[in-house]
């Protein structure tokens, strides 16, 4: 198991919040980030621990899993499409 590095999560959410932001994800703009993304961990990481979340618990709800489709419905028609 390799060690745990903080800033790895750091620039992961700052990468994040630059597509997010502009759509671009170059290593010059992802440093405008960092500090943000620092800060944000930070306080979702102190609103969890206030209101007691596990850290398993935070992920299944920010991140259900999806059910898997029965072998039958991958050759079902797709749903009728709304609009013009």
């Amino acid at each position: 198991m390799s060690p745990k590095n903080p800033e790895k999560m750091v620039m992961a959410t700052a990468y994040a919040m630059a597509m997010a932001d502009g759509g671009v994800g170059t290593p010059r703009v992802v440093r405008l980030y960092v500090d943000d993304a620092r800060k944000v961990l930070i306080d979702v990481l102190k609103a969890a621990k206030r209101q007691k979340w596990e850290l398993s618990e935070l992920l299944m709800a920010l991140d259900p899993p999806k059910p898997r489709p029965q072998p039958w419905e991958k050759y079902q028609d797709p749903p009728p499409r709304r609009g013009p």
